[in-house]
């Protein structure tokens, strides 16, 4: 009988062995990322991390060049891949933070977003909490990580690089 987890990492690497260099860098890249990014967040104290993340309260443009949402998408694929794959926990704002200093370093602008949402499920569960936080980033009009529900969650902070 086969091992089915042992399969499931066969057909994942044989996957990644059929990706072009420049796609199979991009994951590792990634995969470095959400852990550099995953260590700060429990490492750096969040008013020292923001600094880096552009102007408080700042938006980028709605409009990006079709180049830059190329890039965009494809991080925002590649963190979708690696984040369900790392050993540690890569949720929305290791993601976040991923993208956006990927993005930085590639000279794209973007906007963080940190958003909060009451949860309604938690007015009946007692031991739930009573709001949700959640982060997203934007490049254009695209939305590169986070997108799905984030329309749902009131701003309370954003990182632009200011135009």
């Amino acid at each position: 009988m086969s091992n089915p987890a042992k399969s499931g990492r066969a057909t994942w690497l044989h996957k990644f062995a059929a990706l072009s260099w420049a796609d199979r860098w991009l994951l590792v890249e990634v995969f470095a990322l959400l852990g550099a990014a995953w260590l700060a967040l429990r490492l750096i104290p969040f008013r020292r991390l923001a600094r880096r993340l552009g102007p408080l309260q700042s938006e980028t443009s709605l409009e990006a060049l079709p180049d830059q949402l190329d890039q965009a998408r494809r991080v925002g694929l590649a963190i979708a891949r690696v984040a369900p794959r790392t050993p540690w926990e890569s949720n929305c704002f290791p993601q976040a933070l991923a993208a956006k200093f990927w993005l930085q370093r590639h000279g794209i602008p973007s906007t963080l977003y940190l958003g909060v949402a009451l949860n309604k499920a938690g007015a009946a569960a007692p031991d739930s909490p009573a709001m949700e936080a959640h982060a997203w980033l934007r490049c254009g009009p695209l939305v590169v990580t986070g997108a799905r529900g984030s329309e749902r969650f009131t701003v309370v902070a954003c990182f632009g690089e200011g135009d």
